[in-house]
């Protein structure tokens, strides 16, 4: 996921399951996005990025993990 990309709100995860949302926003900024490992396990992305959604709360910092990505930046 980076600057850019159109996401959709959402965990796809079976354990935290949410509706996705139809509304679509606009990754602005991934500055809160870190790689991650501890214990041996292998490195993964976490953090939160902020969207640019086109209703009234504008600009939201979003946990990386709660996004769908929908369409990548080129």
């Amino acid at each position: 996921m980076k600057v850019g990309d159109l996401v959709r709100y959402g965990s796809t995860t079976p354990e935290n399951r949410t509706p996705i949302q139809k509304i679509a926003g606009v990754v602005v900024s991934d500055d809160g996005i870190m790689w991650c490992s501890h214990g041996g396990v292998e490195p993964y992305k976490m953090g939160s990025v902020e969207v640019l959604w086109p209703d009234d709360r504008n600009i939201e910092r979003v946990v990386y993990d709660s996004l769908e990505v929908i369409n990548e930046n080129r």
